[in-house]
């Protein structure tokens, strides 16, 4: 009799077989999975910049002296300040004028003007920071090159793109001497932090400087709706109590009627004043006094006081609308290509050597790219030889990551567009290309013909169009070959298969914008 204990070792090395099979099988799927392409759940619409993680800081010179070295202290305080004031205003503030003296002087007042923004607090993203210097004497105006200016309540971002822009003028030099100990900047960090969310700043220290090239300088960057211009100023030094309120309300006089007329013993920042005083008459900006106090007031002894005062200006006008959420993934976009156009050229340029040469197509790794770059994301390829068209491929919805999106895209652009023969590897240092980076999609509501061609934006728009199961695309690139609407409307119908003359009511269009990088322009 057989017994049952035995071990069939034919099937067992059968088993050991199989299980090494499955094991490899799951091994080599990992590491393509790691070594390849997988897709982020994150858009590339949604894109945000990371802050540099090799940054120069500007670290606090008066914290502890004019204002709280400890954080909660410093945020009690501040939110104190600021609480003066409840009802903010229905307009945005363009301007403030605001004192630099320690907090348990002048802080009341700056908190009035600081109040006025709470309700603005996340559409203003800069910040210009206009002060006298106190304690290097210079000419022109001092820049920073830091890429942060910190305080007890954490790290401010500099905008380095509007500092590069004002370095074009001589007058505006990089001084970091003129930033390191001076307070009349410093102390309206803290008030910033506690209005506003998100924003950056261009701090700017001045000496000995014309307020008309202050004004000519920032006021094109005042031109935009999220940038606000904050003046550090106090009033007449040394006065008496009644001398200096005087003094002070002839100051608050000129304010108020837009004059450019302080003079230096009027204020230790007459000029930056002035400065704004020519931008408020430029832009039709209005003066509201907020408060006219000086250190009489707050600390008793009116012998030897300062003054100061707290003004801001607004345009009264309607509020710009809200951006479109088209508008704002467009803008995400910009700021994605800013910080990865190069790379999904580079991207393309492999994708297309790699199909012309070898017939194969390229998978980018993440090993060699950030992982933004398998962000999910619609893209099409666009190829020209002698700027004629030689091949054009897409996607319209994200599925992939947007650096394999791209590789495919330029494969198929360069291998597969049924309207060419495939690139030849002597046309290929001759091609240049195209990367379109796309938005999502907004359906375009009309109630006839007429009325849908007043709706699209010539120039800006892409245009999807269907009928069925026929769909036609055009970017907006083609409003160059096509800037009539009528004649771009007929030849993207045909492209969809659909006689130009063809009109329906279920003809349902959509648009959307696109962000195009070229290379031969980078």
């Amino acid at each position: 009799m057989k017994d049952n204990t035995d071990i069939d070792y034919n099937k067992m090395t059968h088993y050991i077989i199989i299980a090494i099979i499955l094991l490899a099988i799951i091994v080599l799927n990992y590491y393509s999975f790691e070594k390849h392409v997988s897709s982020n759940p994150s858009l590339i619409t949604n894109y945000q910049p990371k802050e540099d993680e090799l940054a120069i800081y500007r670290t606090p010179a008066v914290a502890g002296l004019f204002y709280a070295n400890d954080k909660a202290q410093l945020d009690s305080e501040v939110e104190h300040y600021l609480a003066s004031l409840h009802a903010g205003s229905e307009l945005q503030p363009r301007i403030l004028i605001v004192p630099h003296a320690g907090y348990e002087y002048s802080a009341v007042t700056a908190g009035k003007a600081y109040a006025k923004l709470q309700k603005f607090a996340d559409k203003i993203k800069n910040v210009i920071l206009l002060g006298p210097s106190h304690r290097v004497a210079l000419k022109g105006v001092a820049l920073s090159s830091a890429d942060y200016f910190t305080t007890p309540l954490g790290k401010i971002v500099l905008n380095k793109d509007m500092i590069a822009r004002l370095q074009a003028n001589p007058q505006f030099k990089v001084n970091d001497l003129a930033h390191k100990d001076e307070h009349s900047l410093e102390v309206q960090l803290p008030f910033l932090q506690k209005t506003l969310t998100k924003f950056t700043i261009i701090p700017l220290v001045y000496g000995d400087v014309s307020p008309n090239i202050l004004a000519q300088e920032l006021s094109p960057l005042l031109q935009r709706d999220d940038t606000l211009l904050v003046i550090s100023a106090d009033l007449s030094h040394y006065n008496d109590y009644a001398k200096a309120q005087q003094l002070d309300s002839q100051t608050a006089k000129l304010v108020e009627q837009n004059k450019p007329e302080i003079a230096d013993h009027m204020s230790c920042g007459a000029t930056g004043i002035n400065a704004a005083l020519i931008i408020a008459n430029k832009q039709a900006l209005h003066p509201t006094t907020l408060d006219l106090i000086n250190s009489g007031d707050t600390s008793g002894d009116k012998e030897r006081v300062v003054g100061y005062g707290a003004w801001s200006f607004e345009k009264k006008e309607p509020k710009s609308a809200p951006l479109s959420k088209l508008e704002q993934e467009t803008n995400n976009l910009q700021q994605y290509v800013a910080s990865y156009g190069k790379d999904l050229l580079q991207i393309v340029a492999r994708s297309l050597q790699k199909a012309v040469t070898e017939h194969k197509s390229y998978s980018p790794s993440r090993k060699d790219y950030a992982d933004e770059l398998f962000n999910k994301g619609a893209s099409f390829v666009t190829l020209k030889q002698n700027a004629a068209l030689r091949g054009c491929v897409g996607t319209v919805i994200p599925h992939v990551a947007i650096a394999q999106d791209v590789a495919e895209n330029a494969y198929r652009a360069a291998m597969e567009d049924s309207r060419f023969q495939p690139v030849s590897q002597a046309e290929l240092a001759n091609i240049t290309f195209s990367i379109s980076l796309l938005t999502g999609f907004e359906a375009i509501n009309y109630k006839d013909a007429e009325d849908l061609l007043s709706q699209i934006k010539a120039g800006t728009d892409g245009i999807i169009i269907r009928d069925g199961d026929r769909q036609g695309l055009f970017l907006p690139s083609v409003w160059q070959e096509l800037p009539d609407k009528e004649e771009f409307m007929k030849q993207l119908k045909i492209k969809a298969g659909i006689n130009p003359s063809y009109w329906s009511e279920n003809l349902k269009v959509y648009r959307f914008r696109t962000v195009e990088i070229k290379s031969n322009e980078n």
